[in-house]
């Protein structure tokens, strides 16, 4: 009796605590369901809010690149005062023949370092080999990171980078394959060092964040031509905005888009749109007076930059042959030469201020091309240096 006593209470109890343990589970699955169902709006990765950094600052210097060793034709990273004193090589490395990009802060610089070697085998056959390295340097020259890198057994480069607006991101473009077909448009996140591949359309170019920095605007070639997209900052709700339009530029109220059309003879042309792509505006219509029929598009409107109000747009025209400054109003009217060239005018920086405008020119006491300064309205121009291309201000 006694054994039949414990047996029948030890049922009792063994079904009394599996019921509150299958409660239990029970409980355990609901709320795994309900974390598993809010985690189906999530991106597969995190992106923390973007809150802008200032970008109007003072700037007390200038980077830019330049051929400064003798018997070389290898670029170097370069910074001197914005009185064009106390020029300095930064970086002991050789840098690719691009436009420094630098943080919103205006203290560092994002740069791609290229490294060439050549040989001739025992066939006597020519061979080149090329390395790249995508890094970061204060303007001071210290803190010099690598953040992505292409060895000499591969094939590709990089191009097109951008910061965030609050400085912990950068995305940027790397090409790879043996025809350099292979596109990815990579993010990364400075804090955590990871790269993350956005999903985009194929062929992409100049990914931009939106200075408010919600969205990224790029461009990508398809079969049909060059298209713009705009996506969110964490590479989702990828849609195409504006056909037929290139090199996007964001206004700094992110309500605009500065873009690239094709104009007569597919000359190219400075075009406008609101941040949806909706109300498209081209802005400009002339063409270079010298044209041959090679094939080529013929010399237009380009590289558009506005000013910080987002009233005023810089450009670069050849409608004079030769490639120059102009400024219009941010609706195409009063479209102003800025700069008389002997030979060429271009890559103009607005200065963070929205007062000066920093470009290189190639003049006849210049060897090759050197950086000016000059005020918006084009006065008061000044050469700070004799060599040198691609000029962005800095603190």
């Amino acid at each position: 009796m006694f054994c039949i006593y414990i047996i029948t209470n030890i049922s009792k109890f063994v079904k009394k605590y599996v019921m509150k343990a299958k409660r239990f589970l029970f409980l355990l699955i609901g709320i795994s369901c309900i974390f598993a169902l809010s985690q189906c709006n999530k991106s597969e990765f995190d992106i923390d809010p973007i809150v802008p950094i200032d970008p109007l600052f003072d700037f007390s210097s200038v980077a830019f690149i330049a051929r400064i060793t003798n018997n070389s034709a290898d670029w170097s990273l370069c910074v001197m005062d914005k009185s064009g004193n106390n020029m300095r090589k930064i970086v002991d490395k050789t840098v690719a023949c691009q436009k420094p990009v630098r943080s919103n802060s205006g203290t560092q610089l994002l740069f791609t370092v290229v490294k060439f070697d050549y040989w001739v085998d025992e066939n006597n056959s020519f061979n080149s080999s090329s390395l790249y390295e995508l890094c970061i340097v204060n303007t001071d020259g210290t803190g010099l990171t690598i953040i992505d890198r292409i060895d000499k057994s591969e094939v590709g480069t990089f191009g097109s980078a951008d910061w965030s607006p609050d400085d912990k991101y950068i995305i940027y473009v790397k090409r790879s394959g043996a025809s350099l077909e292979k596109h990815d448009l990579i993010l990364y996140n400075i804090s955590n060092k990871t790269h993350t591949i956005l999903q985009t359309k194929s062929n992409i170019c100049s990914p931009k964040f939106s200075p408010d920095g919600k969205h990224i605007a790029y461009c990508a070639s398809t079969e049909t031509g060059h298209h713009i997209y705009k996506m969110d900052v964490n590479g989702k709700n990828s849609q195409l905005i504006i056909s037929n339009g290139s090199l996007p530029r964001w206004s700094q109220q992110s309500d605009k888009i500065a873009f690239i059309s094709s104009g007569i003879d597919r000359s190219s042309q400075i075009s406008v749109a609101d941040a949806d792509g909706s109300n498209q505006k081209q802005l400009t219509t002339t063409v270079s007076p010298g044209w041959w029929d090679s094939g080529f598009p013929r010399g237009g409107n380009s590289n558009p930059q506005w000013t910080p109000d987002g009233k005023k747009i810089v450009y670069v025209s050849s409608e004079n042959e030769r490639e120059e400054i102009f400024i219009m109003n941010a609706d195409g009217s009063n479209q102003t030469r800025l700069t008389n060239a002997q030979y060429w005018d271009g890559s103009p920086e607005i200065t963070p201020d929205g007062k000066y405008i920093l470009f290189h020119s190639r003049r006849s006491d210049m060897m090759e091309s050197g950086i000016i300064m000059m005020k918006l309205d084009g006065s008061s121009q000044k050469v700070l240096s004799k060599v040198g291309a691609n000029p962005i201000a800095c603190r």
